[in-house]
């Protein structure tokens, strides 16, 4: 773990002390949340991402019980199988969705 100095006016460090109070966290730790929110994505962003998982695992389910209904029926293990997969790609490809959809955001 690092640490990282920096220097405050008296007047900054009272705002800050009383801020971290306000959370009930020691200056230290309202700090450096208080950073690392300013760097990662919102809350809302995150929320994003879980819900567009889901639709991707669900897609990806629909997608997969189609195609294999057509062929015939379905056992359960098929079922189990697919719903697996659906959900270990979901995070990963809704990820990737969320990362392509920045790029062309940024980039224009």
């Amino acid at each position: 773990m690092k640490s990282i100095a920096t220097r405050l006016t008296e007047a900054e460090l009272s705002e800050i002390e009383a801020a971290a109070a306000k959370t009930g966290k020691k200056v230290s730790e309202w700090l450096r949340d208080t950073a690392l929110a300013s760097v990662r994505p919102p809350q809302e962003e995150q929320a994003d991402t879980v819900l567009l998982a889901e639709i991707v695992g669900m897609r990806d389910l629909m997608l997969n019980l189609f195609a294999q209904a057509s062929k015939g029926p379905l056992s359960s293990e098929d079922m189990q199988r697919m719903s697996s997969y659906a959900d270990s790609i979901k995070e990963q490809k809704a990820r990737e969705l969320l990362f392509l959809k920045r790029s062309r955001t940024t980039t224009k």
